[in-house]
């Protein structure tokens, strides 16, 4: 009796011990991931000639960002990554990104004079029912992952989101010459849904122009954030290159923007910081969109006819999930009731035209309709 009980109380404090262990290695994964955001912060120190957007250094020759530690990750501004053990296809996805980050591209950030500004909300179609969790905009369309904070929380707050798109071609509507430029935009980003006050967001950028008889088109990856400045445009892209895109925050203030050309290997990160006096987020909504930039003669630009767009892989983490190694619930084909269906309508609020649908959990599948196919979008 004495040797059984002698075993069992050797038992319990095995029990005991491997779950401080387990308590403490969370608790220090937390704390080393909170030392990782102050180390971006501290590094994204590489004037631009934007003043509120500054870069990092780029690494030294042989630089693997697959082996590198977090805190070397952060040093020369690679980005986060998904979860090994808790999301391993997002993870892969972000191996493979690093892999094809080959040329760091630090050119002039070029000003567009236009901007990608909060959703702005719009009644259904008289053709179509709203329905739960769907929204129609008139700017946007995609999916939106959302929680009910009315200020940023460094716990709950959206940290990062990743995703994975083709470079829409795009082509005005069908036979259609209507005298200008028409515009599609694929990005992901934080805040501007719920809270109309900021938007921390990049992608690519797709135009196609028409004009008496002149034809010309437009490509290229672009950072914002909104109000503070317009599309900051990048380096060149084509149309079908393969698009990771990575957007995360560390601060209200603080923002940073991975953009790679998977299929070029060209990659940037900056960080941006909203001009003094202006907002910052509050994290509670993270999207994935297409979207029509403003404006073209005092309205929205008429959206490119970009047929059709897919998404491979996208999700997005809090900085509580992201610290405690934690699977997030947030990805484009949630089914909670946080997270919404957002379809796009013309400004005559008659029709759809664009619309995405859930491919799987981190899918989707976004599809030009109607007068952005055949025109009549614009007067």
């Amino acid at each position: 009796m004495h040797h059984q009980n002698s075993w069992f109380f050797r038992s319990v404090i095995a029990v005991v011990t491997l779950t401080v262990s387990a308590m403490s290695f969370a608790t220090f994964a937390a704390a080393q991931r909170n030392d990782v955001r102050a180390i971006y912060d501290a590094s994204a120190t590489v004037a631009t000639n934007i003043p509120e957007i500054r870069t990092f250094n780029a690494p030294p020759a042989g630089f693997n960002p697959v082996i590198a530690s977090d805190e070397q990750l952060a040093t020369y501004g690679f980005p986060p990554y998904p979860d090994k053990q808790t999301d391993p296809a997002r993870y892969a996805q972000w191996v493979k990104a690093m892999g094809a980050s080959r040329t760091r591209w630090n050119g002039e950030l070029k000003h567009t004079g236009a901007y990608n500004g909060p959703g702005r909300p719009a009644p259904a179609p008289a053709n179509a029912s709203a329905g739960p969790g769907v929204s129609y905009y008139y700017n946007w369309s995609g999916f939106v992952n959302t929680n009910t904070l009315t200020k940023y929380n460094a716990k709950t707050s959206f940290y990062a989101i990743w995703s994975e798109f083709n470079v829409p071609a795009v082509n005005q509507p069908a036979g259609v010459c209507d005298g200008g430029w028409d515009w599609e935009v694929s990005w992901n980003g934080i805040d501007g849904n719920q809270d109309q006050k900021a938007l921390l967001q990049g992608g690519s950028s797709s135009e196609a122009y028409c004009s008496g008889g002149t034809y010309a088109w437009d490509y290229f990856a672009w950072i914002e954030w909104w109000p503070s400045y317009d599309i900051i445009g990048e380096f060149g892209v084509n149309p079908g290159d393969d698009m990771y895109v990575v957007t995360w925050n560390t601060s209200p203030t603080q923002g940073y923007v991975y953009l790679n050309d998977e299929t070029t290997g060209a990659y940037s990160t900056y960080g941006l910081n909203p001009k003094s006096g202006q907002p910052g987020l509050i994290g509670n909504s993270a999207e994935y969109i297409v979207e029509r930039p403003c404006c073209r003669l005092g309205n929205y630009y008429p959206l490119a006819n970009y047929v059709w767009d897919f998404w491979a892989q996208s999700d997005a983490y809090n900085f509580t999930d992201y610290a405690k190694h934690i699977a997030t619930p947030y990805y484009p084909g949630s089914t909670s009731s946080s997270t919404y269906l957002v379809k796009m309508i013309d400004d005559n609020d008659t029709q759809v035209i664009s619309a995405p649908e859930a491919q799987g959990k981190y899918g989707i599948f976004f599809q030009a309709e109607n007068c952005t196919l055949s025109g009549g979008c614009t007067p």
